[in-house]
C-alpha cells in the first residue's frame, strides 16, 4: 500500500467535504460568506473534485509500482489544476449576482472572491499525491528527467493560466494589480535586506567560527555571545539600536574615522598581549584579558559593519530604483560572469597544486574585487552622487547620517539582521571544522602539506556542507525576520503585512506573505544548488 497517496487523497477529501473552498466578500475589508463545493449550484462540474480526491485512496492499494505511479501522477496533476480552475469559475458566477448570497444590509462595494481552506487543502492533497506518484516511478526505475516533467507539468500549466488571466477573479490577484508597482519596490528592498545581511553575516560569522575552532580559549565567549544575541526579540533589538545609531548618525565622518583607527590599534594591542601572555596569566586574569580582547575587537568591527551595510544598501537601493542603471548592471554582470568563468575553468580544467591553478585563483579574486569596485563606481555614476550622499559640500561636512546611518530606517534593520544571522553561521562553521577527523589531517601533514594546504584542501572541503547548511538556515530565517523591519520604517514586504493587520485585510497580508515565502523557497533552493556545485564529488558519494 502507498500510504503517502492515501494521505494525499484523505487531505483533499476532508478539505472538499468539510471546509469552504472560496469566500465571497462584499468589499475589500469586510468578512464574507464561505462556500463549500456542495453549496455551489449550477452544474455537476464541482463533483469532479470529489471523485478526484477519492482516486488516490483507491490507487494506493494497487500492486504494480509503475502503473500506480503514472496513475497517481496523472490524478494528482488533474486534482491540482481543477482545484484552481473550478473554484475560480464558481467565483465568476457568484460575482455576477452577489446580493442573494450576502444577505440584507451588506455594504457591497467591489465584491471579491477569497480562496479558502478547502482550496488550500485540495492543493496540498494534490502535491502529496504527485509526490507519492513520483516516488513509485523512482522505485520502478523511470528516468529522473521524465519524473521531473511529470511533476512540474501541472504547475507549469497553472502558471500559463495565471499569466493568461484565468485566475484574476481571486482577491489576491486583484490586490496585486492594484499595488503591483509598490510590491516590486518593497520586494527589491526585502531582497536587499536579506542579501546584504547574509553576505556580511557570512564573512563575519565564518571568520568568528574559524577563530573559535582554532582557539578553544575564545570559543566559549564567541558561541555564548552569538547565542545571547539570538534570544533578544527583534523589536527589542531595534529599540536598543535606536539611540546609539541616532547619535552615531550626527557624528562627522572624519571624527568617526579617527575613532575607528584608534579602536583598531587598541584592539590589536590588547589582542596581541593576550596572544603572547595568556598561557602565563592566572585563570581569573586570563578571563578578564580574554573579555577585554573580545570587547575591543567588537567595537571597531560593529562600527565598520554598521556603516558599511547601511551605505551599501543605500547604494544598491538607489541604483536599482534609478532609471539609468541598465548599462551599469550589464557591465557588472559581465565582470561577475567573467569571474565565474575564470574560477570554474581553473577548478575543473587545471590540475591542483600547480602554478596555473594558483594564477587562475588569484585572477578570479582580482576580478571579484573589480566587480565590487565597478559596482560602486558605476551605480554612483548612474544614480548621481546627490541621491546617495545628499547635499554634502565637502568631506569635512560629511556626517555618518549622509552614509545612511540613523536611529530609524535601514541601519538598525540591517545591523539586527546581520546579528541574527551569526548564530547558525558561527555554530555550523565551528561544528564543521571541529568534526573533521584528525586522522585525515594527520595524513595530510604526513604527506608534507602546509597548514594552508591542509585547511583549503582537507578541512574546508569536508566542513563545507555543514557550513552551507548554516548559510541556508540563516538565509531563510532572515527572510522572515526582515518582515518585522517595517515597524522602524525600513520598508520591505512587511509593509503589506502590517497594513493588512491594521486594516484587517487578508489580501494585503497575503500580498506581503506570499512573496516572502516564495523568496525563502527560492533562496534555499539556490543555496542548495551552490552547495551541490562546490561540494567535492568524493564528499557527495560519502554523503549518499
Amino acid at each position: 500500500m502507498n500510504r503517502i497517496a492515501a494521505l494525499g487523497g484523505l487531505i483533499a477529501t476532508l478539505g472538499f467535504f468539510f471546509v469552504p473552498v472560496i469566500n465571497l466578500k462584499p468589499n475589500r475589508l469586510a468578512s464574507g460568506t464561505g462556500f463549500g463545493l456542495l453549496e455551489l449550484t449550477g452544474d455537476g462540474r464541482y463533483f469532479v473534485l470529489f471523485a478526484l480526491a477519492l482516486v488516490p485512496l483507491v490507487l494506493a492499494f494497487r500492486d504494480d509500482l509503475e502503473s500506480r505511479g503514472w496513475l497517481l501522477s496523472v490524478s494528482g496533476s488533474a486534482l491540482f489544476l481543477l482545484t484552481l480552475i473550478l473554484p475560480a469559475q464558481a467565483g465568476v458566477m457568484l460575482l455576477e449576482n452577489p446580493e442573494p448570497f450576502l444577505g440584507e444590509g451588506a455594504f457591497i462595494r467591489s465584491p471579491r472572491i477569497l480562496p479558502s481552506g478547502g482550496l488550500a487543502l485540495g492543493l496540498l492533497g494534490a502535491y502529496v499525491t504527485l509526490f507519492a506518484g513520483g516516488r513509485d516511478l523512482a522505485r520502478a526505475g523511470v528516468q529522473s528527467w521524465v519524473r521531473g516533467v511529470t511533476a512540474w507539468a501541472a504547475p507549469a500549466i497553472a502558471a500559463l493560466l495565471l499569466v493568461g488571466g484565468q485566475f484574476d477573479v481571486y482577491s489576491i490577484l486583484v490586490e496585486f494589480y492594484a499595488n503591483g508597482a509598490a510590491l516590486q519596490q518593497k520586494f527589491v528592498e526585502h531582497l536587499l535586506f536579506v542579501f546584504i545581511s547574509l553576505a556580511v553575516g557570512f564573512v563575519v560569522g565564518v571568520s568568528l567560527g574559524l577563530w573559535a575552532s582554532r582557539d578553544e580559549r575564545v570559543s566559549p565567549v564567541i558561541l555564548y555571545a552569538v547565542g545571547i544575541i539570538q534570544t533578544i526579540p527583534s523589536l527589542a533589538l531595534f529599540g536598543v539600536l535606536l539611540v546609539p545609531l541616532a547619535r552615531l548618525g550626527d557624528r562627522l565622518f572624519l571624527e568617526t574615522l579617527a575613532f575607528f583607527g584608534i579602536a583598531v590599534v587598541v584592539a590589536v594591542v590588547i589582542g596581541g598581549t593576550y596572544y603572547f601572555l595568556a598561557d602565563r596569566e592566572p585563570a581569573r586574569l586570563r578571563f578578564v584579558h580574554l573579555l577585554a580582547t573580545a570587547v575591543s575587537a567588537a567595537v571597531p568591527l560593529v562600527l565598520f559593519v554598521g556603516i558599511f551595510v547601511s551605505f551599501v544598501f543605500r547604494l544598491a537601493n538607489v541604483g536599482f530604483t534609478s532609471g539609468n542603471y541598465g548599462a551599469a548592471s550589464n557591465t557588472v554582470g559581465v565582470f561577475f560572469v567573467l569571474t565565474l568563468v575564470v574560477w570554474l575553468g581553473g577548478r575543473w580544467l587545471l590540475k591542483p597544486d600547480t602554478r596555473a591553478r594558483l594564477i587562475s585563483t588569484w585572477a578570479s579574486l582580482a576580478l571579484l574585487a573589480g566587480t565590487l569596485v565597478s559596482t560602486v563606481v558605476l551605480f554612483v555614476q548612474a544614480s548621481g552622487s546627490s541621491r546617495i550622499l545628499g547635499r554634502v559640500d565637502s568631506l569635512e561636512t560629511l556626517t555618518i547620517r549622509d552614509l545612511g546611518v540613523s536611529g530609524i530606517g535601514v541601519a538598525p534593520a540591517l545591523i539586527a539582521l546581520t546579528l541574527y544571522s551569526l548564530l547558525p553561521l558561527v555554530r555550523n562553521t565551528y561544528a564543521g571544522l571541529n568534526n573533521v577527523d584528525n586522522a585525515i589531517i594527520d595524513s595530510g601533514r604526513g604527506m608534507g602539506m602546509t597548514p594552508t594546504q591542509r585547511f583549503f584542501q582537507i578541512e574546508l572541503p569536508l566542513a563545507f556542507p555543514v557550513i552551507m547548511a548554516g548559510v541556508r538556515n540563516a538565509g531563510v530565517a532572515l527572510v522572515g525576520i526582515g518582515t518585522v523591519a517595517t515597524v522602524i520604517g525600513a520598508g520591505g514586504l512587511g509593509d503589506f503585512v502590517i497594513q493588512g493587520i491594521v486594516n484587517t485585510s487578508i489580501d494585503q497580508i497575503l500580498l506581503g506573505a506570499i512573496p516572502a515565502i516564495a523568496l525563502a523557497l527560492v533562496l534555499d533552493a539556490a543555496l542548495r544548488g551552490i552547495e551541490g556545485l562546490l561540494t567535492s564529488p568524493g564528499i557527495k558519494q560519502v554523503q549518499n
